[in-house]
Formats: C-alpha cells, structure tokens, sequence
C-alpha cells in the first residue's frame, strides 16, 4: 500500500480533486502499482499553524490559491477553469 501525503495549507476540494487523480496517475504511470492501491492523504494545516521566514502566514496571507482565498479565486472562471483543465475535470 503505497501513500503519498500532500502537507500544505488548506487547499479548496477542487485542487485536493485534481491533486489526488494526477499524483495517483503519476505514481501508478512509474511503479505499475494499480491506482486503486495508491493512497493519498492531505494533511492541511490552517494559516496560524504555518509560516515561513518567522512570520505566520496568518500574520501575512499569501495570494496562493487554497481554501483561504478561495472565495476569491473561486469567483474567476478563467482560474477554476485552469484548475479543471488540469485535471481533465
């Protein structure tokens, strides 16, 4: 039972959709394990719990695409596109 644990900041349910379906392909694609033995875990932490440079990114926001901007991003149809267009969502 092979895993691959993505550790980041929260990300939105679309990103952890395509995130899963390419790192599965990939690492099947590579070892000839079947997808359906790959697991996949997210383990995301909230901005309070995460920083770089000393600085929490609670503290600075990032502009990265995660569940925290989501409301943002999300609103822009040219970037959930691109995000689904990666996938082949």
């Amino acid at each position: 039972m092979p895993a691959i644990t993505v550790k980041s900041i929260e990300l939105a349910d679309i990103q952890k959709k395509v995130l899963a379906k390419k790192y599965v392909e990939i690492f099947s694609e590579i070892t000839n394990v079947p997808k359906d033995r790959v697991y996949i875990f997210f383990d995301g932490h909230e901005l309070e719990n995460v920083g770089t440079a000393g600085i929490r990114f609670s503290d600075h926001p990032s502009k990265a695409w995660s569940k925290f901007t989501e409301e943002e991003w999300s609103k822009n149809p040219d970037i959930v596109a691109k995000i689904k267009e990666v996938g082949n969502l």
